[in-house]
Formats: structure tokens, sequence, C-alpha cells
């Protein structure tokens, strides 16, 4: 189980999906993207739009906030044909 915002980094890139390419990590992407990080030891998840990180929303701790983006990531890759097995 994915957990940590490590672990997610380092299995979506082992199938190839990338910080900037259907999330990011504390940065805007490249678009419409879905967004994480942690600010003074609370962790966000947000979607950056238009150049600002929008609609932020608080998590009690790091595995939720992953456990809420990591399976949006792997749709999005899937969704886009970024994923590899």
């Amino acid at each position: 189980m994915i957990s940590t915002l490590h672990d997610m980094i380092v299995y979506l890139a082992r199938h190839g999906v990338e910080d900037g390419s259907v999330y990011t990590h504390g940065g805007l992407g490249g678009g419409e993207i879905d967004g994480i990080e942690q600010i003074d030891g609370v962790w966000y998840t947000y979607f950056s739009e238009r150049g600002k990180k929008n609609y932020y929303r608080k998590w009690p701790d790091e595995a939720a906030a992953v456990s809420y983006i990591f399976p949006r990531a792997v749709d999005l890759a899937k969704h886009y044909g970024i994923w590899t097995e």
C-alpha cells in the first residue's frame, strides 16, 4: 500500500509518470493538475490552474493526502497513455 509521498513518487516513476505530468509535488505543473504539499507540518492537496494553487484541502496526515492524490494520478496517467507496465 502506498502511504507516503516518497513511495508514491517512486511507484509512479516506475510506471513512467513523473512529477508535473498528472500530479505535482508543491509546484504548479504544466497546466491544470492536482498537487500535494506539506506546509508547516500540515498536509494539503490542491488543484493548480492558470498559474495558481486553488481549492486547498487540509488532511490529517501524509497517508490521507497521498490516498487522495495517488489513485487520481494513476487514473489520469492511464487515461492520457502515460502509464507503462
